[in-house]
């Protein structure tokens, strides 16, 4: 088996399915790369154990079809380093050898049977439901916005997930963040890794085929497989959904540059002491960030206000940068008044940020 490929060709490819490759020691799927040619169509893939990444060369190639899995780090290294203009590959007694600036020579791992090892073929050619399209542009807002609020821990496993129904929602349960975009026809959670995996494909439109196991994403040569994350119903869309459509007292508009240029200067003097909280104090010309020793202080004026009522409140500095490092314009607008959070709104862009028990309060 002798196969030529451009360098260009086969370092894209192997760039964008690394990704889904998470060298599991329990799992010695997830360190290898299939290299398969069937009908004359190279495809590479990997896995994580859940997903599964196929890039598949566009134009076809003239080689024998053969199947073999080599290790994926190794594999992909050799290849991003290679600067020769096109790459030899060749499967001799075990052997694979990749030939470009130099020959090196990759041992093959084979199974209990000693026959190479293949990629078991998880896409059906079973009945799958056209499911709609979704932009790549989307899946990148929708992570830049809403993976800040995503849960790290499984004490509540779906929390951990993006809930894409009417809208894409994510929280940690002391933040939310609420997306107006309908990404699939019916609720669905798509976890925190394969919103990643979707966010590297090529290609800006996305197909979506669907059966009642699994899920499978299409764009140009990419194709992303998922099965079904279970636990959509466990998901509290309406107490989150109250929590974001609830009325505030007051609201007004500041600038994002300005804001997060005065978090910046504050956090020098929030100690560790301090949980990582600091004041924010409404008054008739801004907000006044202190920290809580008042060893620190700054107004950001108001560009807009609306309804103003006189307001202070405890809050996690860095709870608060994040969510506001996420918004794509420079002028927030902040709805405030209530006990328990803040509401930032920018574009369609929704997002709750919890409040922290006021020392002066307790005081």
């Amino acid at each position: 088996m002798e196969l030529t490929i451009r360098t260009s060709e086969l370092q894209d490819m192997v760039s964008k399915v690394i990704k889904c490759s998470s060298n599991n020691k329990l799992l010695p799927l997830t360190s290898l790369m299939s290299i398969k040619v069937e009908s004359n169509f190279l495809t590479l893939a990997t896995t994580d154990g859940t997903n599964y990444f196929y890039s598949r060369k566009e134009d076809r190639v003239d080689c024998e079809d053969f199947e073999v899995s080599v290790m994926a780090d190794l594999f992909t290294k050799l290849v991003q380093k290679t600067t020769a203009e096109e790459i030899k590959l060749t499967i001799e007694n075990g052997i694979l050898s990749v030939k470009g600036n130099g020959t090196y020579k990759v041992e093959l791992p084979f199974d209990e049977n000693g026959n190479p090892i293949k990629f078991p073929k998880k896409i059906k050619s079973d009945f799958r439901e056209e499911a709609g399209s979704i932009k790549l542009s989307t899946i990148k807002n929708v992570i830049n916005a809403n993976k800040p609020s995503l849960a790290v821990n499984m004490e509540y496993p779906a929390l951990t997930c993006y809930y894409c129904g009417d809208s894409v929602i994510t929280s940690d349960r002391k933040k939310i963040c609420d997306t107006a975009i309908k990404m699939f026809e019916k609720p669905m959670l798509i976890t925190s890794t394969l919103m990643e995996l979707l966010g590297s494909v090529s290609m800006e439109d996305i197909e979506v085929t669907l059966t009642d196991d699994d899920v499978v994403f299409t764009s140009g040569n990419d194709t992303i497989y998922a099965p079904i994350t279970e636990g959509v119903d466990t998901f509290p869309v309406e107490a989150i959904l109250g929590l974001v459509k609830s009325e505030f007292a007051s609201s007004c508009k500041i600038s994002k540059t300005s804001i997060l240029n005065i978090i910046d200067r504050l956090s020098l003097f929030v100690s560790p002491y301090d949980k990582r909280g600091i004041y924010l104090t409404f008054n008739n010309e801004g907000i006044m960030l202190r920290s809580k020793k008042s060893s620190g202080e700054e107004l950001i004026p108001f560009i807009e206000s609306n309804n103003f009522n006189p307001y202070t409140c405890c809050i996690d500095i860095e709870m608060l940068r994040s969510q506001i490092a996420t918004c794509e314009e420079d002028t927030i607008e902040i709805h405030y008044g209530s006990e328990i959070a803040i509401k930032l709104v920018n574009k369609n862009i929704v997002q709750i940020v919890a409040l922290l028990e006021d020392d002066r309060m307790e005081a």
